[in-house]
């Protein structure tokens, strides 16, 4: 009987506790509503404007016909409009290379000078140092001493601009053992702009080498090579402490009139050596413009000359024509042919 109790108890404690659930699950829910209506409510009042947040425009990729791209692009109407391309820009021509001054740098020999070895090829190199393009038409032109190669005009294989460096390269087809030959760098015009001499051996030309000269001017132009002009420029003149020298005069001096036709006379010119360097033979006197009846275009100086003192060049010299005026020009050169002076003796013919 006691038993009986106890179970009816229990069975209404069950009961009591199955009813407060629901109201405390209502309560709770009842809670939660009140804060969300509290946060969400709209009618609560704002002291700030509201802003409205615009949500961004996704936009689906899709896929295209040109993998690279990450959407369609409608290529017509952007190359449509001026803003979305430029004109490429068509490369100007530099004034620079298309004329200006020709200049040139000298650089080397190959073999260097007075070299007694037989050679084939003497190579030349040069640096232009100018504002102009060397093209094809710029050429070496023998125009003194022995031609070593028999080819007057040695021209540029290829275009050289400014800075850029270029070897001529000389052929050599004689067997003798001693010469000494000028070449002037011309240009497309055919004027001198450098000009310079080789010595091979001692630097002393052939013996045969002023008749054959002569011989050839002579045949070739229908002119007796003593009336034929040339039009020159000696290279730029050149000076410093060690390499420098002082023009003092010509005997007969600049004017002198000649007894005409055929005959000999002696034209001397005096220089005095104002530099600290010693000359020798290899120094010598280039003919460079106007007349020469010398029978050669270099003579050697025939002694040495120290610093400070003087030295007298004289070359012999064939009286030819009657009643005229002439001119002939000379430089005091360097062995690697700088211009150390220069100067033109005026005379005249008269019987």
């Amino acid at each position: 009987m006691r038993n009986r109790y106890i179970f009816f108890i229990l069975l209404f404690c069950m009961l009591i506790s199955s009813c407060n659930i629901p109201e405390l699950s209502k309560n709770n829910e009842s809670q939660a509503q009140s804060a969300k209506s509290f946060i969400w409510d709209l009618s609560v009042s704002s002291s700030g404007p509201v802003t409205k947040i615009n949500k961004p425009d996704i936009q689906e990729t899709k896929p295209t016909a040109t993998p690279q791209l990450i959407k369609p692009v409608n290529f017509e109407k952007a190359f449509s409009v001026g803003q979305y391309y430029s004109q490429p820009e068509i490369p100007q021509p530099n004034p620079e290379f298309e004329g200006g001054i020709d200049r040139a740098e000298w650089l080397y020999f190959s073999p260097s000078e007075y070299s007694s070895e037989p050679a084939d090829t003497i190579f030349a190199a040069f640096k232009n140092s100018g504002e102009s393009v060397w093209s094809e038409k710029y050429h070496l032109d023998f125009y003194a001493g022995y031609d070593p190669s028999k080819e007057d005009v040695l021209p540029l294989s290829h275009a050289v601009s400014p800075g850029e460096q270029f070897t001529f390269e000389i052929p050599v087809t004689t067997n003798e053992a001693s010469w000494k030959a000028c070449w002037q760098l011309k240009n497309g015009d055919d004027v001198s702009f450098y000009d310079f001499c080789y010595n091979h051996g001692s630097g002393i030309n052939p013996q045969n080498a002023i008749s054959d000269s002569s011989s050839q001017e002579d045949s070739d132009s229908g002119v007796f090579w003593a009336f034929v002009k040339t039009e020159g420029a000696p290279p730029p003149r050149y000076s410093d402490s060690s390499l420098s020298a002082e023009f003092i005069s010509t005997s007969p001096s600049s004017g002198h009139d000649f007894k005409a036709y055929d005959h000999y006379e002696e034209l001397s010119v005096t220089f005095k050596n104002s530099g600290s360097e010693k000359w020798d033979g290899s120094y010598s006197l280039n003919f460079y413009s106007g007349y020469n009846w010398m029978h050669s275009n270099s003579f050697s100086l025939p002694n040495e000359a120290g610093p400070g003192e003087t030295i007298t060049i004289t070359m012999p010299m064939e009286i030819f024509e009657d009643n005229d005026r002439w001119v002939t020009c000379w430089y005091l050169s360097t062995p690697d042919g700088k211009n150390l002076s220069d100067f033109c003796f005026n005379y005249t013919t008269s019987s």
